[in-house]
C-alpha cells in the first residue's frame, strides 16, 4: 500500500513509525515546522521521515492546487492525517475517494475537535481513546475503522495521558493497517445524535475560576499543567501558575478564593477545597506551595483571584469619524450604553442631537479633509478607530466615480496611516461591494473571489476602493502588526437609513427609494425588474456584532475579515418593496400620504447611468461572525422593514409638522 501522510506532534510520530513497521510505502510526508518554543517535548515527525529516506514537506497552505496536484502525481493508494494542524480540504481528499484516514485522539463520536486529551481531563472522563475514521469533509465525522479504548486514571495529567494514546495508537495501527491493506477493514457509521464537540484551547483559558468546584479546578490544572501552559490565578497583580494540586474538604462559608491556609497553601473553592502542591510566579520558579506563599506574600484570609485595582479604570474611548451616520449613530448608543467614551466628528448632528449632552459623547463639526490635525490628535488619543466616512450609495459611483476614490480611498488611507504611526486599533468598515459578481453561493471573507466588472462600469470604482484600502490595512498588519478588524455589511436597515431628501435626488439606499415613493404618491421603481436578491440585516444585530469586536480585548477579532449579514433574509427587491408597501398600509398615519400608486419596471442604464451595473446575489457566509464573535442574527426582514418604514413615516410626519409650526409663527409673526 502506498500512502501520503499529514502528520505532527507524538501521534503522528507514532502513525509515521507504526506505518514504517507494517510495510507501508510511504510516498510523502506533510508536516508543520517544528516550533522551538514547543520545547522538544515531543518527537519530530519531519525527523523521523528524513531519517527514513521519506521526502518531508511543510507547505503553508496543503489544500493549495499546486499540493493537490503533486499528491495526486506520487499516486498513493491512501491518505493519512495524524494530529495535523490543519483541515484536508475536499480536493485532497478527492485524489484518494474512500481512503483517506484521519486519527483522533478521543473515542468517537465524543469530543470530536480541537484539543481532545486536555477537553476529556477538563469534563472529568474516566475514558478516553484513540480512533481511525475515514476523513470527510466534515470534521472527524466519517466512519469509524478501528478504535481502542484507553483508561484514565485520577492521577493523570495530559502529558502522561498522551502518552498512553500513543500506546493505544501503535497497537491500533497495528491491527487496522494490514486491514486496510489487503482490503478487509470494515467501518462503521458514527452515532451523530452521540456527538460532543469542541474547540481548540488558548494560554487564557487556563484561567482559574474559584466558584467551581475543588474536583473541577483540579481537572483543569491536570488538564494544562507542564508543558502546558498551565492553570492560573492572580495573587494581587501577580499572576501565579498552579502545576499541580489537590482537592481537600471545604471550609463552612468561605468565599472562593479565600486561603485557608499558607503552609499548606489552601485555597476554597465554590464546593470543597484546593491545596497547591506546585506552583510559579510568572517571573518566578517551580516551587512547592508554602514556598510560593512566601514569595508573594499570601497570608490566611487574602482572597485570590483577579484584584479590583486601585485607582478605577479609564474608560476605553472610541473615534469614530463619520458619527452622524446610519452606523455612526446606532453605534454610539451602544457604545455610551456600555460605558464607552465616543468622540466624533461629522458634517452634521441630525441624527445625533439625542447624544450631543450625554456624559462620555464628545462631538466636533467638521470634515475629515480639512480638520486634519483634529482627527490625528484623536487617532492618537482613542483606543480604537473606525473611520465610517464613505460615499456608499450606487448612483454616486456612477455620476462623481472620482469623489468616491478621493474620499472612500484618499482620505481614508491617511486615518490608517495614523492608526500604524500611533499603534492604534482600527475596525475598518469593508463592504459587501468587495464581492462585486463573484458567483459563490455564500461569500466567504477567506476565500471567495472578489470579482468586478470591467473598467467603463465605473459603479465598481467604490468596491475597488474599499477593496484596496482592505488589501492595504491587511498589508500594514503583516508589516508594521496593525491591529485591524475589517467588517463587511451586508444590507443593513432600520431607522435612520439615509434620508428621503437624499432619496429625493437619488443618492440612497433602495429600501429609502421605496420609501419615498410612497411617501411622495409616485411609482415604485424597480431597477431591473428588481429581481436582484439581497439578504437584509436589522442594524441592531448588526451593531450588536460591531460593538463585539470593539469590546474584544482578548484580540480574537483581530487580523480577521468579518461578514455581518443575515443568510438566512434572502430576498429580491420587489420582495421588498411589497413589504415595505403592505407595512405602510398597515400604518396608522397612512391616510396622510397619497395613494399607492402601483409599480414601474425601468433599466438600471435609465436610472442610475450607463456606468451601471449589478449583481444578482449577495448572500453572507458567517462563519467568522459565529466562530469569533459568538454572534448569530435572528431578525427577520419583516421585522426590519417594519421598524424602518414606521421610522420613516413617523419622522416624516413630525417634520411637516415642525414646518407648518414655523410658517404659522412666521406668518403670524409678520
Amino acid at each position: 500500500m502506498k500512502a501520503v501522510l499529514f502528520a505532527y506532534h507524538e501521534v503522528g510520530a507514532a502513525t509515521l513509525e507504526a506505518m514504517l513497521r507494517n510495510g507501508v510505502d510511504v510516498a510523502a510526508v506533510f508536516t508543520h515546522r517544528d516550533d522551538p518554543s514547543e520545547g522538544g517535548w515531543f518527537r519530530s515527525v519531519a525527523r523521523i521521515a528524513a531519517e527514513n529516506g521519506i521526502p518531508v514537506h511543510a507547505p503553508d497552505d496543503v489544500n493549495h492546487p499546486i499540493w493537490v496536484a503533486r499528491v495526486r502525481d506520487m499516486e498513493p493508494d491512501s491518505m493519512f492525517s495524524a494530529h495535523y494542524r490543519k483541515m484536508i480540504g475536499s480536493d485532497m481528499l478527492d485524489v484518494c475517494p474512500n481512503q483517506c484516514y484521519n486519527i483522533h485522539a478521543s473515542m468517537l463520536p465524543k469530543y470530536r475537535g480541537r484539543c481532545p486529551i486536555n477537553w476529556v481531563l477538563i469534563g472529568g472522563e474516566t475514558e478516553t481513546g484513540i480512533t481511525l475514521h475515514h476523513m470527510t469533509a466534515a470534521a472527524d465525522a466519517g466512519d469509524i475503522v478501528a478504535q481502542r479504548a484507553v483508561t484514565i486514571d485520577d492521577d493523570d495529567t495530559a502529558a502522561t495521558l498522551m502518552a498512553s494514546i500513543v500506546d493505544a495508537t501503535t497497537v491500533m495501527l497495528d491491527e487496522a493497517l494490514p486491514a486496510i491493506a489487503d482490503g478487509t477493514a470494515i467501518s462503521t457509521p458514527q452515532d451523530a445524535s452521540a456527538a460532543t464537540t469542541f474547540p481548540g484551547r488558548c494560554p487564557e483559558d487556563g484561567h482559574i475560576d474559584w466558584s467551581d468546584t475543588a474536583e473541577s479546578i483540579r481537572n483543569l490544572v491536570r488538564a494544562v499543567t507542564h508543558p502546558w501552559s498551565g492553570a492560573f490565578t492572580w495573587a494581587g497583580e501577580r499572576k501565579v501558575l498552579i502545576w499541580e494540586a489537590t482537592t481537600l474538604p471545604g471550609a463552612p462559608g468561605a468565599a472562593p478564593g479565600t486561603v485557608l491556609s499558607i503552609e499548606p497553601l489552601t485555597i476554597a473553592c465554590g464546593d470543597g477545597a484546593m491545596r497547591i502542591d506546585a506552583g510559579q510566579a510568572e517571573d518566578g520558579v517551580w516551587s512547592t506551595g508554602g514556598h510560593l506563599a512566601d514569595e508573594l506574600n499570601i497570608v490566611d484570609g487574602m482572597r485570590l483571584g483577579k484584584s479590583a485595582p486601585v485607582a478605577a479604570p479609564r474608560k476605553r474611548s472610541v473615534l469614530i469619524l463619520g458619527v452622524n451616520g446610519f452606523i455612526g449613530s446606532h453605534l454610539s448608543e451602544q457604545l455610551l450604553a456600555n460605558d464607552y467614551e465616543v468622540y466624533g466628528m461629522d458634517l452634521r448632528a441630525t441624527n445625533i442631537g439625542h447624544l450631543v449632552d450625554r456624559p462620555g459623547f464628545q462631538y466636533v463639526e467638521g470634515d475629515i479633509s480639512i480638520n486634519r490635525e483634529w482627527v490625528e490628535y484623536h487617532v492618537r488619543k482613542c483606543d480604537v478607530i473606525l473611520p465610517l466616512v464613505a460615499i456608499a450609495t450606487p448612483i454616486e459611483y456612477v455620476r462623481n466615480p472620482i469623489r468616491v476614490f478621493e474620499l472612500d480611498f484618499e482620505q481614508n488611507l491617511q486615518i490608517v496611516r495614523d492608526c500604524v504611526k500611533y499603534n492604534r486599533r482600527i475596525i475598518f468598515p469593508s463592504t459587501s461591494e468587495t464581492y462585486g459578481m463573484c458567483a459563490d453561493e455564500f461569500f466567504d471573507e477567506d476565500s471567495s473571489s472578489l470579482v468586478l466588472g470591467p473598467i467603463n462600469k465605473q459603479r465598481w470604482i467604490y468596491s475597488c476602493s474599499k477593496q484596496l484600502l482592505d488589501r492595504v490595512i491587511w498589508a500594514y498588519g503583516v508589516r508594521d502588526n496593525l491591529d485591524f478588524t475589517l467588517f463587511r455589511p451586508f444590507n443593513w436597515i432600520g431607522p435612520r437609513l439615509d434620508t428621503l431628501d437624499a432619496a429625493r435626488v437619488g443618492s440612497s439606499r433602495a429600501i429609502t427609494q421605496l420609501i419615498l415613493n410612497l411617501v411622495e404618491g409616485t411609482p415604485i421603481q424597480l431597477v431591473d425588474g428588481g429581481e436582484q436578491k439581497r439578504c437584509f440585516t436589522d442594524v441592531t444585530e448588526g451593531v450588536e456584532c460591531l460593538f463585539r469586536m470593539i469590546d474584544d480585548t482578548d484580540g480574537r477579532s483581530s487580523g480577521k475579515i468579518i461578514n455581518i449579514g443575515n443568510p438566512d433574509n434572502e430576498a429580491s427587491i420587489k420582495e421588498l418593496a411589497e413589504m415595505i408597501v403592505a407595512r405602510f398600509d398597515q400604518h396608522p398615519l397612512r391616510h396622510r400620504f397619497p395613494p399607492f400608486a402601483g409599480y414601474r419596471v425601468i433599466e438600471s442604464g435609465k436610472y442610475y447611468g450607463k456606468g451601471y451595473q449589478d449583481v444578482q446575489h449577495r448572500r453572507p457566509s458567517i462563519r467568522n461572525a459565529k466562530r469569533v464573535l459568538d454572534w448569530t442574527p435572528t431578525i427577520s426582514t419583516e421585522d426590519s422593514v417594519a421598524r424602518t418604514v414606521d421610522w420613516f413615516i413617523e419622522n416624516h410626519v413630525r417634520s411637516i409638522g415642525t414646518e407648518n409650526a414655523a410658517a404659522t409663527e412666521t406668518t403670524t409673526g409678520a
